[in-house]
């Protein structure tokens, strides 16, 4: 049984043998060293961002935004000015989901809705409006008073 194979199902993705991949790890980690000083347990952190789009890349699940902006630019400029979120990475290649474009259009609406839970009644007046205003002329009135 290889390493590759999850539940009996094979990988889409295989992985490069191993002096390929330490020979891509001690490259970046001279590079960061080179470019940031940084030491030795903090070389091979990176950005979780570069990290899913370099991962995305390899398996063929990153989508083009050149395509998307031709195809459906609503979900394109969704894409490219909104969080990134996972879905994102559903919508083509293998594993691609059918509700990946609805989950990416709505996600702000998944996201408020719990902090609207409950409606709080204005509980503004003519009288507290007055008020406000009066402490604030007086509050500026103060302040004149002060510099002169």
């Amino acid at each position: 049984m290889s390493l590759c194979v999850i539940k009996e199902t094979p990988c889409l993705c295989k992985l490069p043998p191993v002096d390929t991949m330490m020979e891509e790890v001690n490259e970046k980690k001279k590079d960061n060293i080179h470019r940031d000083g940084m030491s030795s347990d903090k070389v091979l952190k990176t950005d979780s961002l570069t990290y899913m789009d370099q991962l995305a890349c390899s398996m063929g699940i990153k989508p083009s935004l050149r395509s998307l902006l031709l195809s459906d630019p609503t979900l394109a400029m969704k894409i490219f000015f909104g969080p990134c979120s996972s879905f994102q990475f559903r919508l083509v290649g293998p594993g691609k989901w059918p509700g990946a474009r609805d989950a990416i259009m709505n996600q702000w609406e998944r996201t408020l809705k719990p902090m609207r839970t409950r409606m709080v009644e204005d509980t503004s007046t003519f009288i507290g409006s007055l008020l406000k205003a009066l402490a604030i002329f007086a509050v500026l009135l103060g302040i004149l008073y002060a510099f002169n």
